[in-house]
């Protein structure tokens, strides 16, 4: 019997390892084996298929151990796994990767455990005698360790040394970072257990009174849970450890331990009966028509319809039926305020999965859904790799977003896509929600591949906010320098706001200070020295930072160039708007919402609770506020830079400018339907926000559509980019070259470049890409993967050529 396993490396393909005789009858697909690759690394790999096929190419390993009981990782993981790499042209180790939790990726090298005697003295080389002396220290060292301490010109020979005087053993073991949480409990020795022996041991604590007082608190508690743990029965006897400790010598306490969930089940409140506006149960009724001729249904809601409403009546559905639901979220700030709806209805059986959960509760998640203790999911796109055993519905909120892409490290996929094929393996329904859906979904609908249902009215019949679009022009004629970033008419509708009692979300697309910095007398502006951007000024640190590599450097005061102390800050971040809103509005309540302030753990679940006990007057924020935000106390959104989202270099700059501007507008308005959005921009007349002011999707999508269709761009044709990295310019030019040359081979495909990137260089390493449209023709698209697949391959493994990175970005987003 052979296995084919999954290692968590970049290797183009599976490796074959032989399953010893005893194994056959124990080993699955899914589980976790120990193997060997190199000639000192083990690693823990996931077999996916077992064969008698013995490969030619190579001389065959042998499993050396079978790590799991039951396998963790599913067959239907495992399909959609292979799936995954052969579409986005991953490699399977590379979705392993991205896949399992980090504690079940196990992987170490072969190490050296001292036995020596310490009462022998031994005649060790020079070689041998340093490794000896780190080892009688340490106890242990790896074989890397031991070629560094011993010298590589001497490595073997005190290997040799080692092992010929038994003062070494092997140790080739895979330990599991993963630890389950423990906890002390106290029970009471069973000798006082009857009510005399108990009133006799009163009495003689009677002298003790601390140590009474727990004794006390023990018997209170232990009527009222079944176990006693150490914490709670301290806390309740207002006492130190110590104290315990000594009843615990005097035999009347034990003190155990024992395995407790880090992620305990929350009570189930008693949600109110879900009831829906006539416009809702209008929806109600077409969705479920849809979803029974549809894999695929588009619920077009606007945003503050109440979608949400709709989705957990449909997950109610599918646990009725003995099912597994996910709902996938682009954010995860959006997951912890959606979450704690969610438990309202579902308590228990609702599981949370982000990457702000630590390594070993990753591991906890995984296996409660691969056991089915949690049957519905809600998170991010990583929350669609967990081991679900029976899926019957899969919801994608905001489903336009571009986070559902995974941009870097590979599988570079596309949730909402990825998710949909999720759902064909397994027989499931998909439900895209958004306010704004995609190009593609659209089209999609048009084209009749997908159901569709609309839901025009906001909650409890509210109205739209009403959009302003405010010439920026007017900046100039203000005199106060600290508020050039706000017009007038902007300030005077805050103001307003927080006159009558209202919230402020203010939006601006760049964190930091002053994100660009100019010597108005020569034209000079700082650079990272590793990446070609300029660099970022955080006041926070009162350091120019690099958002791409993390370089940071001290602030200049004078120009290098020219000398000129005229250095001015042309653009701002919001590190500054917050500080000039405290200056502007001293007295109204001001935060600020981006990845620099929203790094800790719980960071944006406590802004959250501040802002809906209106606790915040005024949020300034990147796009963090525009996914998803349900604050009913908000009235005014002011965006403040809108040309800086109608000017990137894109062929979906107006479909993201459009969604960004309509869901951010929709933070407005929700709790009572009076609401005002205030988009500051120096171009008025731009389409895009007049779209945006009328809310019309369906102008915006038939202009676009028509672009699409002229210039052969997706939802007409597959994109397919190609990375180049080297840290030689010319190496990574050659290379581009090389693909470029080959590509001319393979017809009907339109290639674009090969070019610089949009940023050249990231990290000292120059990047040049490809751009390929291609029909929606499978077999022409397979036919190029392979080309692709190959010339990777015969570039990299030309002389001069193994540090060139060679990627590929499928359906870029």
């Amino acid at each position: 019997m052979y296995a084919d396993v999954i290692l968590p490396l970049n290797l183009p393909q599976v490796l074959t390892y032989g399953v010893p005789v005893e194994m056959h009858d124990l080993v699955q697909p899914g589980m976790r084996v120990e193997v060997a690759l190199g000639k000192n690394r083990q690693y823990a790999g996931i077999v996916a298929r077992l064969h008698n096929e013995k490969p030619e190419a190579y001389q065959v390993k042998p499993v050396r151990g079978i790590i799991d009981e039951q396998p963790v990782v599913t067959e239907m993981q495992l399909r959609f796994w292979q799936w995954v790499a052969a579409y986005y042209m991953a490699a399977p180790g590379e979705v392993m990767q991205a896949a399992l939790p980090a504690h079940l990726k196990l992987m170490g090298e072969t190490r050296l455990e001292w036995v020596g005697d310490e009462s022998v003295v031994y005649d060790w080389s020079d070689g041998a005698y340093r490794a000896a002396e780190a080892l009688r220290v340490r106890r242990e060292i790896t074989i890397s360790e031991l070629r560094t301490i011993a010298g590589p010109h001497q490595f073997a020979a005190a290997l040799s040394e080692l092992l010929e005087k038994e003062a070494v053993i092997i140790n080739e073991s895979l330990e599991s970072d993963y630890r389950p949480r423990k906890e002390k409990i106290v029970r009471l020795a069973a000798r006082y257990e009857a009510e005399p022996e108990m009133i006799a041991l009163f009495d003689q604590l009677a002298r003790a009174p601390k140590q009474l007082q727990i004794l006390m608190a023990y018997a209170e508690l232990s009527r009222k849970q079944l176990v006693v743990k150490q914490q709670d029965l301290l806390e309740r006897a207002s006492a130190a450890q110590v104290q315990l400790k000594a009843l615990a010598d005097k035999g009347i306490f034990t003190i155990g331990e024992q395995i407790t969930d880090r992620l305990p089940a929350p009570e189930k409140p008693d949600a109110p009966p879900i009831v829906f506006t006539p416009a809702q149960q209008t929806a109600w009724d077409a969705l479920g028509t849809s979803m029974e001729e549809k894999q695929v249904t588009l619920l077009h809601g606007v945003t503050g319809s109440g979608k949400t409403l709709l989705y957990v009546e449909k997950i109610k559905e599918c646990l009725a039926q003995g099912k597994q639901a996910i709902l996938l979220l682009p954010e995860i700030a959006l997951t912890t305020q959606l979450v704690r709806r969610l438990q309202s209805y579902f308590g228990a059986e609702l599981g949370v999965y982000h990457s702000h959960f630590s390594n070993n509760e990753r591991v906890e998640i995984w296996e409660k859904v691969r056991k089915g203790s949690y049957r519905v999911v809600a998170g991010p796109r990583s929350a669609l790799w967990l081991p679900y055993s029976d899926v019957g519905l899969i919801i994608i909120d905001e489903e336009h977003d571009g986070s559902f892409k995974q941009k870097d490290p590979a599988p570079r996929f596309h949730a909402r896509d990825a998710a949909i094929y999720l759902a064909g393996m397994s027989g499931a329904r998909v439900i895209l929600g958004s306010a704004t859906p995609s190009v593609e979904s659209l089209y999609n609908v048009r084209q009749r591949r997908y159901g569709y249902v609309s839901l025009k009215e906001r909650y409890m019949g509210f109205s739209l906010p009403q959009i302003q679009v405010v010439d920026a022009r007017t900046l100039s004629t203000v005199k106060n320098e600290d508020i050039k970033m706000i017009t007038p008419v902007l300030q005077e509708a805050i103001t307003d706001a927080l006159k009558h009692k209202r919230q402020v979300i203010l939006f601006q697309n760049r964190r930091g200070y002053v994100p660009f910095t100019l010597c108005t007398s020569c034209g000079w502006s700082p650079r990272c020295r590793n990446c070609d951007v300029s660099l970022t000024y955080h006041k926070s640190t009162d350091k120019l930072h690099c958002h791409y590599c993390g370089f940071k450097t001290a602030v200049m005061h004078a120009c290098p160039y020219c000398g000129s102390e005229r250095l001015t800050g042309k653009t701002f971040g919001t590190q500054k708007i917050e500080e000039e809103l405290q200056y502007t509005f001293p007295d109204a309540r001001v935060a600020r919402m981006d990845v620099d302030s929203m790094r800790g753990r719980h960071a944006i679940s406590d802004l959250l609770t501040r802002l809906e006990k209106r606790r915040v007057d005024i949020l300034a924020g990147t796009q963090m506020v525009v996914k998803g935000l349900d604050l009913e106390g908000v009235s005014l959104v002011g965006i403040l830079n809108a040309d800086s989202l109608l000017s990137f270099p894109d062929f979906r700059v107006n479909e993201r400018a459009f969604q960004l501007m309509e869901q951010v507008s929709g933070r407005a308005g929700r709790g009572d339907g009076v609401g005002k959005v205030l988009i500051q921009a120096y171009n008025t007349e731009h389409p895009v926000l007049q779209w945006v002011k009328a809310h019309d999707i369906n102008a915006f999508y038939r202009y676009e559509i028509k672009f699409r269709e002229q210039y052969f761009y997706p939802p007409f044709s597959r994109i397919i980019r190609i990375i180049f990295r080297h840290t030689d310019e010319q190496k990574a030019v050659a290379a581009a070259q090389l693909m470029a040359d080959a590509l001319t081979s393979q017809p009907g495909i339109v290639v674009q470049g090969p070019g610089p990137a949009v940023i050249p260089r990231v990290r000292n390493q120059y990047i040049r890409e490809i751009w390929i449209k291609c029909p929606r023709d499978n077999r022409l698209i397979e036919s190029l993967k392979s080309l692709l697949r190959a010339q990777r391959m015969h570039i990299i493994g030309m002389r001069g050529n193994t540090g060139v990175q060679i990627l590929f970005d499928v359906d870029p987003a």
